[in-house]
């Protein structure tokens, strides 16, 4: 392969990657192509991008964006997984589908920057998504306002409620008068 296409080849990666931060290596040896084309578009339907990697080059692009601790990760065949929701989506969603296939095996991947190894991504993979860190923090922050509302509407609901029964004739309670008419 000639230098001229080899960085084309480099261009190609650094555009698809784009600013992406976290991403996934995975092995897909063993794997028959009708599975791998399943997944590849099980993968697309959720945003994930996935690119077959020449390793020689693939780490030279990685040290240039900064995670080229990602480098030992490049050995035999190897496929580089990114994108989505974030980065709890992609482990989850890749994970999901290594599970359900059997073959492809997680490598190891980089999370913001950082690398980490097969056994962290099974951990990243049991955090909230975003959007449910999103709804944890909302719904802490406005709890003690829907709190003040229900206490300021404890009183007129009661108060509601004990006319409601006196409207509809029910029993006075003990120690209240009965109403005229009854």
């Amino acid at each position: 392969m000639s230098k001229y296409v080899k960085e084309m080849m480099m261009d190609q990666l650094r555009s698809d990657l784009g600013d992406a931060r976290s991403m996934l290596v995975v092995d897909f040896k063993g794997l028959d192509a009708v599975s791998e084309h399943q997944f590849r578009m099980d993968l697309r339907k959720k945003s994930i991008k996935v690119r077959t990697l020449k390793n020689t080059l693939a780490r030279r692009v990685l040290a240039d964006l900064g995670v080229d601790g990602l480098s030992k990760y490049l050995e035999g065949p190897s496929v580089l997984v990114w994108g989505g929701d974030g980065p709890a989506e992609l482990a989850k969603e890749l994970s999901a589908q290594v599970k359900k296939l059997k073959k492809p095996a997680i490598k190891g991947g980089a999370v913001d920057g950082v690398v980490i190894g097969p056994e962290q991504v099974e951990d990243i993979t049991k955090l909230p998504s975003r959007e449910e860190l999103i709804g944890r923090i909302v719904s802490l922050a406005l709890a003690p306002a829907a709190r003040i509302v229900s206490l300021a509407n404890a009183p007129v609901s009661a108060l509601a409620s004990q006319i409601q029964s006196i409207a509809e004739g029910a029993p006075a309670a003990e120690g209240e008068a009965a109403p005229e008419g009854a």
